[in-house]
């Protein structure tokens, strides 16, 4: 007896696949592109600029340093070597600073630190060219006219914070 691999039983046409029936769960979904491919780095420095300026329409922030203090701690051995002291206050002082720093930067209090110290980064230069803007502002107002017979007028919030350039005809 020889095995031809065929079964005697197998010898009938098979019926083809049913026909796939519409459906939305059958269409293949195409990856999405991340987050940042969607942003362009333009997009996410206006984005961060929109927050910084909304940031500044708040009120003021005033920090009360005992408001910023951790709790105590309770039942803990506390070493009495100078050396450990000594870091301990130093750990205690940079804590206390961070706090501080993350209510004074927008968003900072939903961060981590190294979030929150980069965003920092990213605010002062923001701040930075504010105040370079003012002080342009304050420069040309003194009388001094825009190229191309312009006037240039600086929008400026209550706040002081510059908002927007304004070219008028000087006529």
């Amino acid at each position: 007896m020889e095995f031809s691999g065929r079964s005697s039983t197998t010898d009938h046409p098979t019926p083809p696949p049913p026909p796939p029936q519409p459906s939305f769960y059958h269409h293949p979904i195409p990856p999405s592109p991340p987050l940042n491919a969607l942003c362009k780095p333009d997009s996410m420095e206006e984005m961060r600029e929109m927050i910084y300026r909304m940031a500044v329409l708040q009120p003021a922030v005033e920090i009360d340093p005992e408001s910023v203090k951790p709790p105590k701690r309770r039942n803990v051995r506390i070493s009495s070597d100078p050396q450990s002291v000594a870091a301990r206050h130093r750990r205690e002082r940079i804590s206390e600073r961070i706090r501080i720093l993350q209510r004074l930067v927008p968003g900072g209090t939903n961060m981590d630190t190294a979030s929150m110290l980069e965003e920092a980064v990213l605010y002062m230069k923001f701040l930075k060219k504010q105040v370079q803007a003012l002080k342009r502002a304050a420069a040309a107002g003194g009388g001094g006219h825009g190229s191309g017979g312009m006037a240039v007028k600086p929008e400026v919030n209550l706040d002081g914070l510059l908002l927007r350039h304004r070219y008028e005809p000087s006529w």
